[in-house]
């Protein structure tokens, strides 16, 4: 069975200190420190709409609403 991969518009969740988040991917950068895979993730209701930065390893699709 093949997972689909998460990229721009795909629906994510992740555990963050505020506890867990859901969002859309905005953008998939890497990370010029350690070559890894960076996600841009918005979260309504957050940070006035600043982008969440989320290892990509870290997310995981979210039931689409």
């Amino acid at each position: 069975m093949q997972q689909n991969t998460i990229g721009p518009g795909s629906a994510v969740k992740f555990d963050s200190d505020a506890g867990p988040q859901t969002g859309t991917v905005h953008e998939i950068k890497t990370d010029i420190t350690n070559g890894a895979k960076v996600a841009l993730v918005r979260v309504a209701g957050t940070l006035d709409g600043a982008p969440w930065r989320v290892p990509v390893n870290e997310l995981s699709h979210a039931e689409a609403a």
